[in-house]
């Protein structure tokens, strides 16, 4: 029997660092926007947006059904409540997670893990379990079953999705998905948290201009102008678990 597989998306406006960082605008898109239309590309994959039932997240629905993606709202800082929750609803049995604090995430990369996934029998596959690829192109694979039966037990942390997964390791069948040499690059940060996190993901869109958003063109960009890595590098130990 088939797998049904989904990606999920985890965003709130509600960031205390740098407020509403998902509605930033780079050549008028916000970064959700971004990171939608990218992986509209996995066009057999169900997608859904899984933020709150706040007030100020109307606006992320909104966007939501602009793009004709599917919308989940729930708890505001319980996400393995959320996630499971959006999965049940929309009939989906593992979940690709993602969050719009990552809008770099490189799609070939994702492609592989998937298929690693649905091939192997993995409970939890990840390219950050031991970490080699650059801060914030997290990806996380999981079933929707491991989820709810850690929803049970998990006391703590319920606003980290793959906390549980990632404390109690030994207890999964994991994978961890290492980068090759060329992207082995722990120490480049490209998540969204800080004001210098999205000055340097702009500046990396501007000289990407029309090429494809992947780990190599942004690779390419940084060693070419090494000046942009140092923007964000004070904060490239700031690593949440999600």
């Amino acid at each position: 029997m088939r797998k049904k597989l989904g990606i999920i998306i985890e965003v709130r406006t509600g960031s205390k660092r740098l407020p509403s960082k998902c509605l930033k605008k780079i050549n008028n898109k916000t970064i959700l926007e971004i990171l939608i239309d990218r992986i509209q590309n996995f066009k057999k994959i169900k997608k859904i947006i899984a933020t709150t039932k706040l007030k100020q997240d109307d606006i992320i629905e909104k966007i939501a059904k602009k793009k004709g993606i599917n919308i989940y709202r729930g708890p505001v800082n319980d996400l393995v409540k959320r996630v499971s929750r959006a999965a049940k609803l929309y009939q989906i049995d593992h979940i690709v997670q993602l969050t719009a604090d990552n809008p770099l995430i490189d799609l070939d990369v994702m492609k592989n893990m998937i298929n690693i996934y649905l091939k192997k029998n993995f409970d939890f596959v990840s390219n950050s379990i031991i970490r080699s690829f650059p801060i914030g192109t997290d990806i996380r694979i999981f079933s929707l079953k491991s989820l709810l039966k850690i929803s049970k037990i998990q006391k703590k942390k319920r606003e980290h999705t793959c906390y549980y997964y990632l404390k109690n390791i030994k207890k999964f069948k994991t994978y961890n998905y290492l980068a090759t040499k060329r992207f082995h690059r722990p120490d480049i940060r490209l998540t969204l948290d800080f004001k210098e996190d999205l000055k340097l993901i702009r500046k990396i869109f501007k000289k990407n201009k029309n090429k494809k958003i992947n780990l190599k063109n942004i690779l390419n960009i940084l060693d070419k102008n090494p000046r942009l890595k140092m923007l964000n590098s004070k904060y490239s130990k700031n690593i949440e678990i999600n």
